[in-house]
């Protein structure tokens, strides 16, 4: 079982790639590509994950059966960098059980908050559409 190495995982651009072992001029054209972070930071992270609880092999048989790669390292407990930080700072767990309670909180929450607003719109008196409130 190969492990994932600082040496092996490079990050370029927006891509996270595999690097078999062996001279950079031989292996360069059998690079694999891991994982894209194109809008979101935490390339970081996720390789540290990688590195810590994944083979090359358990890694890329998952990339095989197409499950994408936050679904992959999810199984091992990874969270996205805004996500831990959300967690900590709601004193949450730092488990999948934790998440999903920070989730349900905060859509309660915003339940409590849309049931306390006045209605924006409200049926026509003809019963024929609804006509905007102006609540200044």
């Amino acid at each position: 079982m190969t492990a994932f190495t600082k040496e092996n995982l490079i990050k370029q651009g927006a891509y996270v790639l595999y690097q078999p072992p062996g001279p950079k001029n031989e292996t360069y054209f059998q690079r694999k590509v891991v994982a894209r972070f194109k809008r979101m930071p935490g390339a970081g992270s996720f390789m540290t994950h990688l590195r810590k609880n994944w083979t090359v092999e358990e890694y890329f048989a998952r990339m095989e059966a197409n499950d994408a790669p936050l679904q992959i390292v999810a199984e091992t407990g990874y969270f996205q960098p805004h996500i831990k930080k959300q967690m900590k700072a709601g004193g949450y767990p730092m488990t999948i059980a934790g998440k999903m309670q920070m989730i349900r909180d905060e859509r309660k929450a915003w339940e409590a908050r849309q049931a306390a607003q006045t209605p924006k719109y409200t049926e026509c008196p003809d019963g024929n559409g609804f006509i905007r409130i102006n609540n200044k």
